[in-house]
């Protein structure tokens, strides 16, 4: 199955100590199967009942405080550790259950959270296991005051057996990698009944006809009691769409498949606002036909990609363009820019042009704009001085491909593409295929 995913991988340490029971026989019968408990709390003086905890990061750095706590006998007291700390530069883990626990009668994880040091932390639920459906929280605030925080649950009704009832990850990126104490407290599942006006953030994306594409994460808005939208990142898997064309793609679970038609498509959630818009389905560029041992490339997935670069300089103010990599799997890359006005990919290394003519990319407008072009250089230092500039038009829905001569250059430091006096910004354009020859 190809995918298009976008994932935040943690390395994680856990030791854990095992009981067998034996001496005994029984036969187990499979006729019923169990439930997941309905239990709230995780931590409050103590753990709850069959919680334990995975360590992230350092693996040392959490013990209980009976002198500093919001509520009760006791909080959870995280040492965080300083940059060179030879056991761990950062901390965190994850509470979880092997057995699993039916949460859908709740709409939110809450816990207080107090800091000896003005800082920001990642919470979140879910990431045990399979973690599918994870929802995370970046930039919550702890200072000196206790805090409460509240994790929204975007589909509770998802939440029958989950394994992973919170998680925190905590460095000294904020204190200028001093080491600090966190206090976490009162850590536990509750109904508030005053979240509101769910909503996935609005995103569009090109299909291609591979078959399937997995959209892993959605960043998504949430009205919390105190009015502000709490803006998290959430797995997919929360949301049930349905498609304004199912003639172009439809979707399974977090799977969308593809048709074969070229049309625009959207796919609009059934428990939340917004949508995912599919701009069209595209073929991919054409293969290049230069022999490998002629070519020095830079982003090809046909070649050997000798050249680097982070694909975008992000010139602030001035330059509004994003970008993203599509991968479709199956060595299937495809680089995406939106908002664009120009950019600028600017090389880790000047490529050595000594005897190359051209270099060459391929470029696919989605926007449906009339006498669309778009300006293409090849510069050879940073101020923009130009070995080759070509104004290219360009037709919507079609891969351009673009040869711009290099007239005799001998380095390249970069690339850039812009849009041309007069036209507008572009919603959507893929590029691919970037190479000298």
């Amino acid at each position: 199955m190809n995918k298009h995913i976008l994932n935040t991988a943690k390395g994680l340490f856990f030791s854990a100590a095992l009981v067998t029971l034996a001496g005994c026989e029984r036969e187990i019968s499979t006729d019923v199967l169990a439930t997941s408990p309905k239990v709230a709390e995780v931590f409050l003086d103590e753990f709850a009942a069959g919680v334990d905890f995975q360590a992230w990061g350092k693996t040392t750095a959490l013990s209980q405080d009976n002198e500093t706590k919001y509520s009760g006998t006791a909080s959870l007291k995280i040492e965080v550790p300083t940059p060179d700390d030879f056991l761990g530069n950062w901390t965190g883990g994850v509470f979880f259950t092997e057995a699993g626990r039916d949460l859908s009668d709740y709409d939110a994880l809450t816990f207080y959270v107090k800091s000896s040091a003005s800082t920001k932390i990642e919470v979140g639920l879910g990431s045990y296991g399979d973690a599918e459906y994870a929802a995370t929280l970046a930039g919550v605030t702890a200072d000196a005051n206790w805090r409460k925080v509240i994790v929204p649950i975007p589909n509770p009704s998802k939440l029958t057996a989950e394994k992973g009832l919170f998680n925190f990850s905590v460095g000294t990126e904020d204190t200028d990698g001093k080491a600090y104490t966190l206090w976490i407290d009162e850590v536990k599942y509750e109904k508030l009944g005053t979240l509101a006006h769910t909503r996935i953030k609005d995103i569009s994306m090109a299909g291609f006809p591979t078959g399937d594409i997995e959209i892993n994460e959605l960043t998504v808005y949430v009205n919390l009691p105190n009015g502000l939208n709490q803006e998290m990142s959430v797995s997919s898997k929360y949301f049930t769409f349905n498609s304004s064309n199912p003639e172009v793609a439809t979707v399974n679970g977090n799977i969308i498949t593809f048709h074969g038609e070229k049309d625009r498509t959207i796919l609009t959630p059934n428990e939340a606002e917004g949508a995912i818009t599919i701009t069209g389905v595209y073929d991919f560029a054409p293969e290049p036909g230069q022999n490998a041992s002629e070519v020095i490339s830079l982003y090809c997935d046909k070649y050997e990609n000798t050249l680097s670069s982070p694909m975008n300089g992000y010139w602030a103010p001035y330059q509004t363009t994003t970008n993203n990599e599509i991968d479709l799997g199956d060595d299937i890359h495809i680089m995406h820019y939106g908002n664009f006005n120009f950019v600028g990919i600017v090389l880790d290394e000047d490529a050595d042009t000594e005897g190359k003519t051209y270099v060459h990319l391929d470029i696919l407008l989605q926007d449906k704009v009339e006498n669309a072009q778009i300006d293409v250089s090849a510069d050879i230092n940073a101020a923009g001085e130009a070995a080759g500039r070509l104004t290219i038009p360009l037709t919507t829905g079609k891969w351009i491909p673009v040869d711009v001569p290099l007239n005799g250059a001998s380095s390249i430091h970069q690339l850039q593409m812009a849009v041309t006096s007069g036209t507008p910004t572009y919603q959507d354009i893929l590029v691919d295929n970037i190479y000298f020859y």
